[in-house]
């Protein structure tokens, strides 16, 4: 089968979202779909961050539809090779990752399978983490962990506000609160000192959390080995678009990480099942970072349920709030578990006039 159109919109996912019902953010995102000569289409939409989405879709337009259109749909190293051509002189790694991430989707509809089928299976289930926002006081993350234990999750991510000290109190209120039944992670989103951070990792380790992720950041690779070195919680990292599994290789070797962690909707699938792959030939772990519209989950997720060295399967609260340009996003079961979605590829429905309604260019 040959490809024969494709499409890159730039489209307003958030649409007023509020982070856990407390925070104001705009979610910007590229959706791509891929047509071929038999009536099939794979999608994706990822969230761009600080990106450009506008920058990265016309990226898409001139560096990389040109080498899809009229290619087997199957042959996606060879018509991504220019694309990986050039980052080297600047492409955004974005703009590679979603139209990864579309030509799985089409594959796995083209063979009517879920893309972690055609990854090797290993499970049908993780369980979700809730990234919850930053809080700026122990007593408001308390109440915020509190709603989301409520609402059925059994792991909690929190965001670091800025005030190592405000941090540090709100660990000790949220395991307060739901003892050793809720995993526990910390995201410092490369935003402290080396100081500041040994300080909270020091907090973490006495309260048992399950990883502190970004603690400093991605240029600092000695200060990660140096604070690996003298504390017990896990490391994970880390959340940035520019580090490919290349990049991933050398510091990991040499004890910056014990959890590897990457978003397949930006990175796209392919780098983060060759991130599992690394994390499991050198004994570590291996996240996909979620954040972000639910197709943009989906593809996390997917990866997740073949690769060995996943646990975990991180969306964003509220629940259902990014489900924009889907029919239906993903859900929790009774034990806090995200369930494999039935659909091939991606394993959701597109709803496209969503997706016209929401578009900004």
């Amino acid at each position: 089968m040959q490809i024969t159109d494709m499409s890159v919109n730039v489209v307003d996912v958030g649409q007023g979202f509020s982070w856990g019902g407390r925070m104001a953010m705009e979610v910007i995102g590229i959706f791509v779909a891929i047509e071929t000569d038999a009536g099939l289409e794979g999608h994706a939409l990822a969230w761009t961050a600080e990106l450009p989405a506008a920058a990265t879709a016309r990226a898409i337009e001139l560096a990389i539809k040109p080498h899809v259109l009229g290619a087997n749909l199957f042959d996606r190293p060879r018509i991504l090779s220019p694309a990986w051509r050039g980052f080297r002189v600047g492409l955004p790694l974005a703009a590679i990752g979603v139209v990864d991430v579309a030509l799985w989707d089409l594959a796995g509809k083209a063979t009517g399978v879920s893309i972690s089928e055609l990854l090797g299976r290993q499970r049908d289930r993780i369980k979700a983490c809730a990234s919850a926002p930053p809080c700026d006081s122990a007593t408001a993350c308390d109440a915020m962990v509190d709603e989301l234990v409520a609402d059925g999750f059994k792991a909690v991510k929190l965001h670091a506000c800025g005030d190592v000290r405000i941090d540090v109190a709100a660990c000790h209120a949220v395991r307060k609160t739901v003892g050793d039944d809720v995993e526990l992670m910390m995201d410092a989103m490369a935003i402290y000192t080396r100081s500041e951070a040994l300080i909270l990792a020091r907090a973490l380790d006495d309260l048992g959390f399950r990883w502190f992720e970004d603690p400093l950041p991605d240029d600092d690779l000695d200060g990660w080995i140096e604070l690996r070195s003298r504390i017990e919680t896990p490391l994970a990292g880390v959340d940035g678009v520019r580090f490919t599994v290349r990049d991933y290789a050398r510091p990991a070797a040499d004890g910056a990480f014990d959890i590897l962690r990457m978003d397949a909707a930006r990175h796209g699938i392919s780098q983060l099942q060759a991130l599992g792959e690394l994390a499991d030939s050198l004994g570590l772990g291996c996240e996909g970072h979620a954040f972000g519209p639910a197709l943009g989950q989906a593809a996390n997720l997917q990866v997740g349920l073949a690769a060995s060295s996943t646990r975990y399967c991180e969306l964003p609260v509220p629940l259902g709030a990014l489900d924009l340009g889907v029919e239906r996003g993903l859900e929790l079961d009774t034990e806090g578990f995200v369930v494999a979605p039935t659909g091939p590829g991606l394993g959701l429905a597109v709803d496209r006039e969503a997706i016209a309604a929401a578009t900004l260019h």
